[in-house]
Order: structure tokens, then C-alpha cells, then sequence
């Protein structure tokens, strides 16, 4: 029996949004288990041996033939592509969540540290008077939680202003809509922030650090991200935070504006 199997259905129940990453997260999701090996694959994997040998192959040929337009892919096939990128992703995930969570408390280490000092900063300099409440938090007793996330919204809006310049000049078809979505998501939340703002942040700095590599593609900056980071990482990033749960990648998902893509075009 074929690994991959579903009832038939309809692009319409994916977003604009949604088909251009899914086409760019098939082919991406190949070179993942490639490079994670094959074998190391299957070890760590929930399904046996055969199912994911012949997932793995399965995919790989669908991938090769996906088209560029989305409007070009059969209506029938969506719900196929959907799941195989759903399968995929949990072998990827199997494999690489020793990797993530050692990755996850590295950043947070070295993020403490110089968020206690961008509050110290803007505490020292509040334009041209003294801010209590940043005060308090520069303070070697206020707690890490506190000190971060004043940290992270001072961050969120020095970022969201340099957002302006973000362009989708010399981006693909599917990075150009990727792109597109999340700056829309953005401004939704940015005018009405939601309480649970991990999405917005992530969003926010993905965004610009896409725009700082546009930067460095013309006139490199000081900050200008390091060479192994690029583009197509960005832009999948991006694609992850917005449309994973629609796609069945993960239980939850951004709320402003998620939908306000559905019936778009190209």
C-alpha cells in the first residue's frame, strides 16, 4: 500500500499563502533528510523501514515534478502534498530534536546577558528622562523573565520601524507571497498586539534580518548576517511561523490576519 493516501479535495482549503510555501517546503524537506542521512533517518523514526524508504522516494519524485504556478498543480493532489510534507516533516523533526533543544537553550544563554543590557540602555536614555519601570528592570534583582521580555519589546519595535525598507525585489514567486504574508501579519499585530506575542517577534526579526541581507547583497552593513545564513532560510522561516498549522505541521498558529490571504492570486 502507497505511504501516501488521502481523500481527494480542493486548493481552496489552502490559503494563497499556504501552496506557495508548501512547494517550496517539499523539495526543502527532501534535502533535510538527505542531509541528515537516510539511515539516520530511520533509526529515529516512529514509522518502519519500508514506510519511510518508500516515503522518502515517493516524495522525492513528486517533488522533482511540482510545478511553479500553484494554480498549475491538480486540485486533487493538494491533500497528497499535504500530508507527505506532514510525514516528512515528522521525520525530520524525530531525527533533529535532540539537535533543536540543545540549539533552543544555547540562544537563550547567550540572550540573557545582552537583553539585561539593552534595558540598562534604554533605562540610561529614555529621551531625556528617567523611566521607572526600565530602571526597575535594569536592576540585578529584577528577575531574567522580566528583563527579556522588556528586551524583546523594545527590540520588536526598533525592527518593525526598519521594516519599511523590506522589499521583495529578487525573490522568487513563492519567497516573494511568503514574504508578503508576513509583512501583512505584522502590521496586524503591531496595531493591535496580541498577548501571546512569540509569532510576532519571530516574524518581526526574520523580517529583518531578510531586509539586512537585502542590504548586504548592495552595501554590506557592519551587522550584516554571516555568510551561512541566507535567503531561502529566511523566507522558510517566515513560512514556518505562518502557515505550519494549516498545513497540519504543528497545533497552533499566528492569529492577526492569518486568513486574509485565502482567495488571493498571484
Amino acid at each position: 500500500m502507497a505511504v501516501l493516501s488521502s481523500e481527494s479535495g480542493s486548493d481552496s482549503v489552502l490559503s494563497h499563502g499556504a501552496r506557495h510555501y508548501l512547494l517550496l517546503l517539499l523539495p526543502s524537506l527532501i534535502q533535510d533528510i538527505e542531509r541528515l542521512g537516510l539511515r539516520n533517518v530511520i533509526a529515529h523514526a516512529s514509522l518502519d523501514q519500508h514506510d519511510v524508504t518508500s516515503l522518502y522516494f515517493e516524495a522525492r519524485s513528486i517533488a522533482r515534478l511540482l510545478p511553479e504556478r500553484p494554480e498549475a498543480v491538480d486540485s486533487e493532489l493538494w491533500p497528497d502534498l499535504v500530508q507527505c510534507a506532514q510525514l516528512l516533516t515528522l521525520l525530520v523533526n524525530e531525527t533533529a530534536r535532540e539537535e533543536l533543544a540543545r540549539t533552543r537553550r544555547q540562544a537563550i544563554n547567550r540572550f540573557l546577558p545582552e537583553a539585561r543590557q539593552q534595558v540598562r540602555s534604554a533605562a540610561d536614555h529614555p529621551g531625556g528622562s528617567v523611566d521607572l519601570r526600565l530602571a526597575g528592570l535594569s536592576r540585578a534583582g529584577a528577575s531574567a523573565e522580566d528583563t527579556c521580555l522588556e528586551a524583546i519589546r523594545l527590540d520588536r519595535q526598533r525592527r518593525f520601524e526598519g521594516l519599511r525598507a523590506l522589499t521583495t525585489d529578487g525573490l522568487t514567486r513563492h519567497q516573494a507571497a511568503i514574504v508578503e504574508g508576513a509583512l501583512h501579519y505584522v502590521r496586524d499585530a503591531m496595531a493591535q498586539p496580541p498577548q501571546a506575542t512569540g509569532a510576532l517577534d519571530l516574524l518581526i526579526s526574520l523580517c529583518d534580518l531578510l531586509r539586512r541581507l537585502q542590504g548586504a547583497d548592495s552595501e554590506p552593513e557592519p551587522d550584516a548576517p554571516p555568510p551561512r545564513i541566507n535567503t531561502a532560510n529566511v523566507v522558510m522561516g517566515l513560512g514556518n511561523i505562518l502557515y505550519a498549522c494549516e498545513l497540519g505541521l504543528r497545533r497552533s498558529a499566528p492569529q492577526p490576519g492569518q486568513r486574509r490571504d485565502r482567495t488571493g492570486g498571484d
